[in-house]
């Protein structure tokens, strides 16, 4: 008697569509990442966005991701999750699943592999050069970092809390770019670290911030502070 084998997908991938586009996420490889038209396109790019990703953990000599062991997937490797329409914030099933210290610290040092790549971008740039050189008609490559900054500093406060034992990041404080860029992933990683694994998966709502509906968890928080340092890395 001869048995077919239905092999599960090994990558569970979750979309968000709204009017200015569509997102796909990968659960297995939190930051791994790919943006379209609809959500569709965005999956359907997807395959390339894994294979660019491992690259780059590989560039970095990052181990073997053992969730990761097709390296070149196509799209028959893939399995559609969840897909959500504009509308209703957005919280991932597999945010919610809490990560224990290994897969926290990995993501950490993922975290810290995109942060070198951009400071190493910064290294011979003057503050006024900064200012000067623009990205985009309407935003300079400061506005930019400032951006990155806030982002980032937002996303853990919605996750950990408010944040009172710090100093608000702004776009003025700390005045050089630079240090705010390292001052605010020392937060980040303080923060992120300080929450016991039982409540990594809790979902907060922060009603300290302008987006109190917004449901936020600590995977959360990092998986978008490392996609969104890594799609603008790739304008620099």
């Amino acid at each position: 008697m001869s048995f077919i084998i239905h092999r599960k997908p090994p990558y569970r991938v979750y979309a968000e569509e709204g009017q200015g586009g569509a997102m796909a996420h990968v659960a297995e490889l939190p930051g791994c990442f790919s943006t379209g038209s609809t959500a569709s396109r965005a999956v359907a790019a997807m395959p390339k966005a894994i294979t660019s990703f491992l690259a780059w953990l590989r560039a970095h000599r990052e181990p073997l991701v053992p969730e990761a062991h097709v390296t070149r997937p196509t799209v028959a490797d893939l399995f559609i999750a969840e897909v959500h329409s504009e509308g209703t914030p957005i919280l991932f099933s597999f945010d919610k699943i809490p990560w224990d210290d290994e897969k926290l610290e990995r993501t950490l040092r993922w975290l810290a592999y995109s942060r070198a790549d951009l400071l190493a971008k910064l290294s011979n740039l003057t503050e006024a050069e900064m200012e000067s050189h623009q990205l985009a008609p309407n935003r300079t490559l400061q506005q930019t970092l400032q951006h990155i900054v806030n982002a980032e500093y937002n996303y853990i406060n919605c996750a950990s809390g408010p944040l009172d034992d710090t100093k608000p990041i702004t776009d003025t404080h700390p005045a050089n770019t630079i240090e705010r860029i390292t001052v605010t992933r020392d937060i980040l990683q303080r923060h992120a670290r300080a929450i016991p694994q039982e409540r990594r998966a809790d979902v907060i709502y922060p009603t300290w911030t302008n987006r109190p509906n917004e449901p936020w968890t600590l995977q959360k928080a990092l998986r978008r502070a490392l996609e969104h340092e890594l799609q603008h890395l790739a304008e620099l």
